[in-house]
């Protein structure tokens, strides 16, 4: 059985929002995007700026070169800044997306940073049709010391 892809895109006056991913991720986002009286998510490492930070951003700072770092730096992403338990491959891919990043698929650097211990597979699945995954500790802190290091 294949899983559903959902696609939004709403403007509002000079906001822009717009999310794909399963049904649950891209509600999830939608949730953020409507309670904008609700503070972003504090930032984990020490030195960055408390306002809110795209994808784009936080990826092009940390100035990583291999696909199966800069993935574990998007999970980092999705659980750190927005909120996100676990996410999937289509989350990873969708950030290489908005980061305007060559867009790999994101199973291999995946499967490589479960192989490191970096990643780590979730309990839950989505209608037991697609995997879900989280960081681990080891992966929290590798993409922490790369903050650190690059706050110079």
């Amino acid at each position: 059985m294949a899983t559903s892809q959902y696609r939004l895109k709403i403007v509002r006056g000079d906001r822009e929002f717009e999310a794909e991913g399963d049904k649950g991720f891209v509600l999830q986002m939608l949730k953020r995007f409507d309670s904008s009286a609700a503070p972003s998510a504090p930032p984990v490492a020490t030195g960055l700026s408390a306002k809110a930070m795209s994808v784009a951003e936080f990826i092009h700072g940390l100035r990583l070169k291999k696909h199966t770092d800069i993935s574990l730096a998007f999970g980092y992403y999705l659980e750190q800044y927005l909120g996100a338990k676990e996410f999937t491959a289509a989350d990873i891919k969708y950030c290489y997306y908005e980061a305007k990043m060559e867009v790999p698929n994101p199973r291999f650097p995946i499967l490589v940073n479960i192989k490191r211990g970096w990643m780590m597979r979730s309990k839950s699945k989505d209608n037991g049709a697609t995997n879900r995954y989280m960081l681990t500790k080891a992966g929290l802190e590798f993409i922490k010391g790369k903050l650190e290091g690059n706050e110079e």
